[in-house]
C-alpha cells in the first residue's frame, strides 16, 4: 500500500486506486495527479491499495479486498491484513474508490449508504448513473462514507482519462483543487436480484430491458426476461458464472 498526504492539516478526503490488482486504472490515476502541478487547497490522502497485486497483475492474490473489509490485522490472508491497514487510513473520511469494469465504458457510480452525503457525492464526481446495493459484502465503501466510481473499461486507455476527469471534477467541486467542474443529477438504481450462469449479453446496461424481451443467450438457449428490469454490470465474462445484476430505477 502506498499512502501519500497533501496538503496542511488532516484531510477529510480520501483517494482509492486499484483496490484489484488487475485493474490498474485507479493507480494510474493517482499518478498522474502527484505528477502534476496541480496544487491542493485542502489537505487530500491518496491510496495506491494492493500494490502487490498489481506487480503480479492479478486481481488478488489471497482474498478479494474488495470482500475483506473490515479486515484483519492478525489475518494469515495478506488482503484481510491490508483491509485493516487501509480503513485505518480512510475511517471517517469521504472516500473516493476508482475500479474499472467490463461491462460499461462510461464512468459509473457503486454505493452501499444512500445518504444525502454519498448522494452529493455522487453528484461532484460527474456520473449519470448510481447503483444502490443494500448489502456492503465487505466492500470499502460499506464501512466509510464513500463511492466507487467505475471509470470505464479495464485495461483501457479511455477508463484512464475517465478517471482522471471524474477525480479533478471532484475535487474541484469539494474545493480541494481550483478548476471549473460540472454537478450531474444521476440516476439513481437499486440492485435486487443477481443472475447467474455463463451468457453471452444481449442487452445494453443502464437500458430497460422490457418484459419478455430476450437479454442473454447462450447454446441456443434463450433468457427472456420475466419482468422489465435494468441490467447493471452485466458482461460476457465480468465474472465467472454469474452474468450480472437486475436493477429497479428509484424515484429520486
Amino acid at each position: 500500500m502506498r499512502v501519500e498526504k497533501l496538503g496542511e492539516g488532516e484531510p477529510k478526503h480520501a483517494v482509492v486506486g486499484s483496490i484489484h490488482g488487475d485493474e490498474p486504472c485507479g493507480k494510474k490515476v493517482i499518478e498522474r495527479f502527484l505528477n502534476s502541478d496541480i496544487q491542493v487547497k485542502k489537505p487530500l490522502k491518496l491510496v495506491i491499495a494492493n500494490e502487490e497485486a498489481l506487480e503480479k497483475d492479478k486481481r488478488y492474490l489471497e482474498a478479494d479486498l474488495n470482500r475483506s473489509f473490515p479486515g484483519d490485522l492478525e489475518s494469515d490472508k495478506h488482503e484481510e491484513r491490508l483491509a485493516a491497514k487501509i480503513l485505518e487510513e480512510v475511517k471517517g473520511m469521504n472516500v473516493l474508490d476508482l475500479h474499472t469494469t467490463r461491462s460499461h465504458p462510461e464512468p459509473f457510480a457503486t454505493l452501499s449508504h444512500l445518504n444525502e452525503d454519498t448522494k452529493e457525492m455522487c453528484r461532484k464526481a460527474g456520473v449519470e448513473n448510481a447503483v444502490y446495493f443494500s448489502e456492503s459484502n465487505g466492500t470499502l465503501n460499506g464501512e466509510v462514507t464513500g463511492i466507487v466510481v467505475e471509470t470505464g473499461l479495464q485495461g483501457s486507455d479511455q477508463a484512464v482519462e475517465n478517471g482522471f476527469n471524474v477525480l479533478l471534477n471532484y475535487l474541484a467541486a469539494e474545493g480541494i483543487i481550483e478548476r471549473e467542474f460540472e454537478l450531474s443529477d444521476p440516476n439513481y438504481f437499486k440492485y435486487y436480484e443477481t443472475v447467474e450462469g455463463d451468457w453471452e449479453f444481449k442487452a445494453t446496461n443502464f437500458d430497460l430491458v422490457k418484459e419478455g424481451t430476450v437479454f442473454a443467450k447462450r447454446n441456443g438457449e434463450e433468457l427472456v426476461a420475466e419482468e422489465s428490469f435494468y441490467p447493471i454490470l452485466m458482461s460476457n465474462d465480468g465474472y465467472e458464472g454469474m452474468l450480472g445484476f437486475k436493477a429497479e430505477k428509484m424515484n429520486i
